[in-house]
């Protein structure tokens, strides 16, 4: 039944209950004590030992004086992100009956919202299955029926988006609002307890649905557990050195791993501080990179190379002066600890230029929705970090070269299983000691098949407790394509490894176009362009370019008596059914396309045709 904002106001009423999230727009001068109980860290490590998972959210009581976040509207204690999730929380669990284990679909800004409405979901026991604008209602449509989700949830700028959706499905609707609530607040203390349920009980359930991109059929719920986010969150602290006197600069999407991750629950789980920015806007990113008083300066940013490029865009027209340029340099030098790229091919020129703007070597790694991050270049030394190349499997994980087709193991690299106990003193909380010291832990070759010259080429498969198990919604198979036999998850991509590094030479299926840090079906594309109703055929490929990695571009034949088409006419009906970033970049009209002896669009011969003609012009 649709629960419109009207009627949930007349329900919290009849319950006695406020509606909406209180956010806290100050710090106050808790009177918690930083002492960070050992007590409790003993707790949550021994609860550890045992099994168990201690949630993001439950880790905000060892630093809750700290600030953890500090959006465009104001800045938040994890005291008072807690306070709020838990109030939340309350409502979620009247909701649903007190009900667990249901997927809770949300869509809310990239704000303190997100955190809190996603820690309130894990505080009732549930599933988060975060949404996107950027989506059409069909697709967001299609994420909440196929995750099954028994309640929505949207921030109210969000409720013209969702509200036509939930009434269709007749899904219960809870819109958060911004509104101060200054009695709830005066009511509450300091002292924070612990809400939900125990740490062993999460070290046994599902903690979200992150959906792929649907590059080889409709996008599908990769199911992450409280286990697999905490693997995940651990090898990150142990590679890259999170440290909870980090500032993360954060401007990724939030329905992806790359911004849910590497820049919001890692750093959360570690104490530091996010610098959350509502959307990537170079001028923006440029602004908080270099400004802020000292207790505010960014030291981290995580970011696809298309990012990295329009901020070097951004710095030709801004910095031109050389005064000025060297302004940037030393500032960004001096002040960055980590700039991550990942998600899309970082091209050698962009990687080069970076560096010599900024005298920061980008550090490149390799990661995908079922796997979170897996392979890396090397935090230290900054040297050893290669263009073009992935690095190193992270700890716990381990990744295996196999011929293609026949998925014979040709080699092996793992490395050692990183400490999943919490530490305050790693995380730079209780001592001097430096957290960034330490190198990058060693690996274990496993030579299955020796090669002469040590290169070795083939499908990348990965296995470890950080690769997820399952996708949501869908039976187990045992002739599943996605693993083999033996359990090893099978990426897609095709890989080499020599001299001790990994590099990704592209995907294994001509249809899967990666492009400016997304993963895009050219299938679906195409299914999409041939729905107008100009278009007798379409070929979608992905055209090589040094901002996106890949463009999506399209070929294009058109039905008998139409004369023309333009590339804004084909988007704007494929824009109804696709995301933006799914639109073709490019277009080129032909009389026909080359097939094969099954009648079948020849990609290859129609790239090698077509292709130079489908490249990006730059303006």
């Amino acid at each position: 039944m649709e629960t419109s904002l009207r009627s949930l106001r007349l329900l919290n009423r009849l319950f006695r209950k406020p509606l909406g999230i209180p956010f806290y727009r100050s710090i106050s001068n808790t009177a918690v004590q930083e002492d960070a109980s050992s007590e409790l860290v003993n707790t949550f490590n021994r609860d550890i030992e045992a099994g168990g998972v201690v949630p993001v959210f439950r880790r905000a009581l060892l630093f809750p004086s700290r600030v953890a976040l500090q959006d465009d509207v104001g800045t938040y204690t994890y005291a008072r992100l807690y306070q709020a999730a838990t109030s939340l929380s309350k409502d979620i669990a009247a909701e649903l009956l007190g009900d667990t284990e249901r997927t809770i679909s949300y869509m809310c800004r990239n704000d303190a919202s997100h955190v809190v409405v996603q820690w309130a979901i894990w505080m009732t026991g549930n599933i988060a299955v975060p949404l996107t604008p950027l989506h059409p209602p069909d697709m967001i449509k299609y994420f909440i029926m196929d995750s099954s989700s028994s309640l929505v949830i949207c921030s109210e700028e969000y409720e013209n988006i969702i509200h036509p959706v939930t009434k269709e499905l007749s899904k219960p609707l809870l819109i958060t609002t911004m509104e101060k609530q200054e009695k709830d607040l005066e009511e509450k203390t300091d002292l924070l307890s612990e809400v939900g349920h125990s740490n062993k009980w999460y070290g046994g359930t599902d903690a979200m649905l992150i959906y792929t991109s649907g590059t080889t059929s409709k996008p599908k719920g990769v199911v992450w557990t409280h286990g697999m986010l905490s693997a995940q969150i651990a090898a990150l602290h142990a590679a890259w050195r999170y440290s909870a006197h980090d500032v993360v600069l954060h401007a990724l999407p939030l329905h992806h791993i790359h911004g849910q991750l590497n820049s919001l629950n890692a750093t959360l789980a570690a104490g530091a501080k996010v610098r959350m920015l509502a959307s990537f806007a170079a001028h923006a990113v440029w602004a908080r990179l270099l400004g802020g008083d000292r207790d505010e300066r960014v030291s981290v940013l995580h970011a696809v190379p298309a990012m990295y490029a329009r901020l070097l865009a951004e710095y030709d027209t801004m910095f031109r002066d050389p005064k000025t340029a060297d302004y940037v340099r030393t500032t960004l030098s001096s002040r960055m600890r980590l700039m991550c790229a990942g998600s899309a091919p970082l091209p050698e020129t962009l990687f080069k230029r970076w560096e010599e703007i900024s005298g920061i070597r980008l550090l490149e790694r390799y990661g995908m929705s079922e796997v979170g991050m897996a392979l890396s270049n090397p935090y230290r030394p900054v040297e050893a970090r290669t263009v073009s190349c992935v690095g190193l499997p992270l700890p716990g994980l381990a990744a295996r070269i196999a011929k293609v087709g026949t998925l014979k193991p040709l080699i092996t690299v793992e490395t050692e299983a990183p400490d999943m106990q919490i530490s305050l003193e790693k995380l730079g909380l209780t001592s001097t000691k430096d957290p960034e010291e330490g190198s990058q832990q060693d690996s274990k070759e496993t030579e299955h098949e020796p090669s002469d010259d040590k290169s070795y080429e083939g499908e990348l498969l990965l296995k470890g407790p950080a690769v997820f198990t399952r996708y949501w919604n869908r039976a187990p198979n045992l002739d599943s394509p996605d693993f083999t036999p033996d359990g090893w998850f099978r990426t897609g991509d095709t890989a080499s490894y020599r001299d001790g590094k990994f590099q990704i030479l592209g995907r294994t299926s001509v249809d899967i176009i990666k492009t400016g840090g997304y993963k895009v079906s050219a299938l679906q594309v195409e299914s999409a362009l041939l729905e107008h109703p100009s278009v007798q055929d379409a070929a979608v490929l992905g055209i090589e370019d040094d901002s996106y990695g890949e463009i999506v571009a399209s070929v294009i034949v058109l039905k008998e008596n139409t004369k023309t088409l333009t590339l804004k006419e084909l988007k704007d009906e494929a824009g109804k059914k696709l995301a933006p970033y799914q639109l073709p970049k490019t277009m080129l009209i032909v009389d026909v396309m080359p097939r094969n002896a099954m009648g079948k669009l020849d990609k290859k011969l129609i790239k090698k045709q077509f292709g130079d003609k489908l490249v990006l012009k730059k303006a």
